[in-house]
């Protein structure tokens, strides 16, 4: 359960606390969590609050926001477990945009972008093996999966919307490769854990810009963008453990009818604490909180928030368990 705990909250991190690339744009969360070798399938209620205090401009420069600016972010998941190795999940956002911008509406919401996400588990910590008739656990090799996704565009993006406080989603189909590794460092009590993966977004073709029929269509594609993220994790007891994450991303260029356009790569990154308890072996609750630092020269074209979240999952245990 200990290891469940840990990677539980290494997931929804980095998978589901994504920096956007627009201070109003992007409903497409991560909020699958991941089940363990005894858990066959979940189901998961997530709540999240992100204030944006500030943006970074093309320059690194840190712009503070004036106006009140906040996204809410209610959603559902859910997961199954395949076999030993195999699992997926879906998760499905609602989100509501609040930005007090002088002439525009004040608020907005609808549906966020769904993301499909799966793993393949190529090692398990702790797993027993026989040698001579006899059962020994091996304690030296890591968790180790290969992490694959799918982001739909189900959310309103900037050519469908009427202005930006209505965009819920990216508007582009999004495929996720990356790698999730564990290493119990001191064991029943410490972990450290490291995530890395690839985005491609699929280009796409403007008929029309916030809901207004263009002379001349174009195609938009975002840049290739690499998440990181490197977690240490605490395990308080068989019911509780604290959280420290530091995560991030780096995009390039987006292109323009092919042709990348200079000055639009994106990045940075934050801080994630959070607790997790479990009051039933079958139920998890999860606050936690990111916040970014207010600073110039950490970030790039991307927002900077301070985030309040909680999650309750319900899981349901393994018979062959």
């Amino acid at each position: 359960m200990k290891k469940l705990i840990f990677i539980i909250f290494l997931t929804s991190l980095f998978t589901a606390g994504q920096l956007r690339s627009q201070i109003c744009c992007g409903g497409g969360v991560y909020d699958i969590a991941v089940l363990s070798l005894n858990k066959k399938a979940l189901f998961s209620a997530g709540y999240k609050w992100d204030n944006f205090n500030g943006v970074w401009d093309s320059g690194s420069e840190w712009i503070k926001t004036k106006q009140t600016n906040w996204q809410m972010t209610p959603s559902f998941s859910a997961a199954y477990r395949f076999n030993k190795h195999l699992q997926a999940g879906v998760s499905v956002p609602f989100v509501i945009n609040r930005n007090e911008l002088a002439g525009l509406p004040s608020s907005g919401s609808g549906i966020g972008d769904v993301v499909l996400s799966g793993r393949y588990e190529i090692f398990h910590e702790y797993s027993l093996y026989t040698v001579n008739k006899k059962t020994k656990m091996d304690e030296k090799t890591p968790y180790l999966a290969v992490t694959f996704g799918m982001t739909l565009p189900t959310g309103k993006s900037d050519d469908k919307a009427d202005s930006e406080i209505d965009i819920t989603g990216k508007g582009f189909y999004t495929a996720m490769l990356g790698v999730s590794f564990i290493k119990t460092i001191l064991k029943n009590k410490f972990q450290f854990g490291a995530d890395l993966s690839w985005l491609h977004s699929f280009s796409k073709t403007y008929n029309e810009y916030y809901n207004q029929p263009l002379t001349n269509s174009f195609k938009r594609q975002l840049g290739e963008r690499l998440n990181y993220a490197l977690t240490m994790n605490y395990l308080i007891n068989m019911k509780s453990s604290v959280s420290l994450a530091f995560a991030g991303f780096i995009q390039g260029n987006h292109s323009i009818d092919e042709k990348s356009v200079s000055g639009s790569d994106e990045n940075s990154f934050g801080l994630t604490a959070s607790y997790t308890y479990y009051p039933l072996t079958y139920i998890r609750l999860t606050p936690l909180v990111k916040m970014n630092f207010p600073y110039s020269g950490i970030g790039t074209n991307a927002p900077g928030s301070f985030l309040v979240g909680i999650n309750l999952v319900y899981y349901i245990e393994s018979l062959d368990d």
